[in-house]
């Protein structure tokens, strides 16, 4: 999220399992405003910077051990980033862009390139064919958001969200800058997508989609909405695995995993500020998890 968009953490009651909460390993300071963070080149962590919400003034920073350096700068807010076909992609405002190993950007796709008019572009996720990307259209996030609290979502069943537009959707972006939509708008279960993770085979994709204003955790395919989870309100980050979901949310400061089988929902992580966009570590049997208000990265072990 950007912060333009800080605004009281919302308390959603959720049914949880009796399981221990994951311990996190270790956290490190990052710099103003960390939103994604994944593996790119050199097998090092790379995080999207808002920084101080100004024009141009967004980076993406390479982080070796605790050490932190500015690798890409000149963006205005990004947000999402995943590493595919050799390039970072990420998502900033209106604009999707292709960094290389130099930490050169390109466009790949702005405003004027989609078939619609663009709001708010923010997470994206690696197509399985390694030569795309799905980005989300989140649209405005404003009007979610009640000014009693900070960082407050209205509620579910208050007038408010039954008025709320739903303009969100998915587009898919190749490397070479075709876009297509991926995921319709105006389906209720899809009113802001935050969200996207894909599974299946590079054949047969699966998509997967958390809403931000209601905590739906929803499968489209073939113009069908499934919701497979919910009660994950302010969902940023999303990762599906064969066995479960993980979810972080932005509003209130946790990371959650869902049993895909049973139905359980576990709180892995909790506390922080503003749990943002994470990267799921496979390879580590880590979450890594950045916390945008307090500027940190968390480091949480799936072991």
């Amino acid at each position: 999220m950007s912060r333009t968009f800080l605004v009281a953490v919302c308390f959603t009651t959720l049914c949880f399992s009796s399981l221990a909460v994951a311990g996190e390993t270790k956290s490190i300071p990052v710099g103003d405003s960390p939103e994604s963070v994944c593996r790119g080149f050199g097998g090092l962590l790379y995080v999207t910077m808002i920084n101080k919400d100004e024009p141009g003034d967004g980076t993406i920073v390479a982080i070796d051990g605790e050490k932190v350096t500015v690798f890409a700068k000149g963006f205005n807010a990004p947000k999402g980033l995943v590493f595919v076909g050799g390039f970072l992609i990420a998502a900033d405002e209106t604009t999707v862009w292709k960094v290389d190993a130099a930490g050169v950007a390109s466009k790949l796709a702005e405003g004027k390139d989609f078939p619609k008019p663009i709001e708010f572009l923010n997470d994206v996720a690696a197509g399985l064919d390694g030569q795309s990307v799905y980005v989300s259209e989140m649209s405005t996030p404003s009007p979610m958001f009640d000014p009693s609290g900070e960082r407050k979502l209205y509620d579910l069943d208050s007038p408010q969200a039954k008025e709320l537009p739903r303009k969100g959707r998915v587009y898919r972006v190749t490397l070479d800058g075709k876009i297509t939509e991926a995921v319709p708008p105006g389906n209720e279960a899809i009113r802001f997508p935050n969200g996207v993770a894909v599974a299946g085979s590079k054949d047969h994709e699966q998509l997967y989609v958390g809403d931000f204003f209601t905590g739906n955790i929803v499968h489209y395919t073939e113009g069908q909405y499934k919701i497979l989870a919910t009660g994950l309100r302010g969902i940023d980050g999303l990762t599906v695995t064969p066995n479960a979901f993980y979810a972080s949310s932005w509003t209130q400061g946790k990371v959650w995993k869902v049993d895909r089988k049973a139905g359980e929902t576990v709180v892995l992580l909790e506390g922080l500020k503003t749990a943002a966009d994470f990267y799921f570590d496979d390879a580590q049997q880590q979450i890594i998890v950045p916390d945008m208000v307090s500027g940190t990265l968390h480091f949480v072990s799936l072991k």
